[in-house]
């Protein structure tokens, strides 16, 4: 039983998904892309399924290979880091993270482009700041605020693990400087430097869908019940999950994004004050592109 030696724990919407695919291309890397947001630590009857559900996802993987995982909740969620350490101690672990307030907004998109939102920005901000109450599936997705407390997250992981075992990019810069923030990272994980991935950008919002109907098959939370349980039981995970990203990019169009009041951008400066200054003690440096 093979378990990740690298681990992308987040944060949401700010590029996991192509960093994932950068990384899984080295070849001293295997990185299976079912295994990319496998929700192993953020949901409770998962994670009680024992360490061989992660280890399900190395089995192609070759005995010299680095084994790579990440989930895009794994440092959100508030027993993730406990979590990870329990089950992957020894594991190198990195973090994306992006100016929290594109990131609210991109979340947010990406929510209304798959019609798990139906609220414009201002209320959904306003609401989330009254102290709304979600179901689990629906703070993993409309959580907007939270999600972007960085310096919380990071302050759980480091309880657990130590500085030299975390990776932090800061987006913008990533997406600035692509292949030297590529070849640090390589560096950090002790294999070829020099190696260069084909750069798409993956998972892209666009705004839109072409059908209702396929966002509502896609993002369809099976109920507990006989006919829920009977379809898990019939269509492996696999096969379900690739299907599901495969309809998931189709089904996308450009469309035209939702207003973002200059007020609630004032809001979330605010709001973030402190927190990207608390971010900038423990990196132990200026975040001067988020000002």
């Amino acid at each position: 039983m093979r378990l990740p030696d690298v681990y992308i724990i987040g944060a949401q919407k700010s590029g996991t998904t192509t960093l994932y695919d950068w990384i899984s291309q080295h070849p001293q890397i295997y990185g299976d892309p079912l295994a990319k947001d496998f929700p192993f630590f953020s949901q409770d009857s998962l994670y009680k399924k024992g360490p061989k559900e992660l280890a399900k996802f190395s089995k192609g993987a070759k005995p010299d290979q680095l084994i790579l995982g990440g989930e895009v909740n794994a440092m959100f969620v508030k027993y993730g880091a406990k979590r990870l350490y329990e089950t992957i101690p020894k594991a190198k672990l990195i973090a994306i993270l992006r100016n929290p307030i594109d990131r609210a907004y991109s979340a947010y998109c990406y929510a209304v482009e798959r019609l798990l939102e139906n609220r414009s920005f201002e209320k959904a901000i306003n609401d989330e700041l009254a102290g709304c109450n979600y179901s689990w599936f629906d703070s993993m997705q409309k959580d907007y605020l939270k999600h972007g407390l960085y310096a919380q997250q990071l302050k759980s992981i480091l309880k657990y693990f130590s500085k030299e075992q975390i990776f932090v990019i800061i987006f913008e810069e990533w997406k600035k400087e692509p292949i030297k923030i590529m070849r640090n990272l390589f560096k950090f994980l002790e294999i070829d430097e020099n190696f260069i991935p084909v750069m798409k950008v993956k998972n892209v919002t666009k705004g839109g869908c072409r059908s209702k109907l396929i966002s509502k098959l896609i993002y369809w939370q099976a109920p507990e019940n006989i006919f829920g349980k009977f379809l898990k039981f019939i269509i492996p995970f696999k096969v379900r999950t690739s299907i599901r990203q495969k309809l998931a990019e189709f089904n996308r169009i450009e469309s035209t994004k939702p207003l973002f009041p200059d007020t609630i951008r004032k809001l979330l400066r605010e709001y973030y004050k402190n927190e990207i200054k608390e971010l900038e003690e423990i990196l132990g440096r200026k975040l001067t592109m988020w000002y």
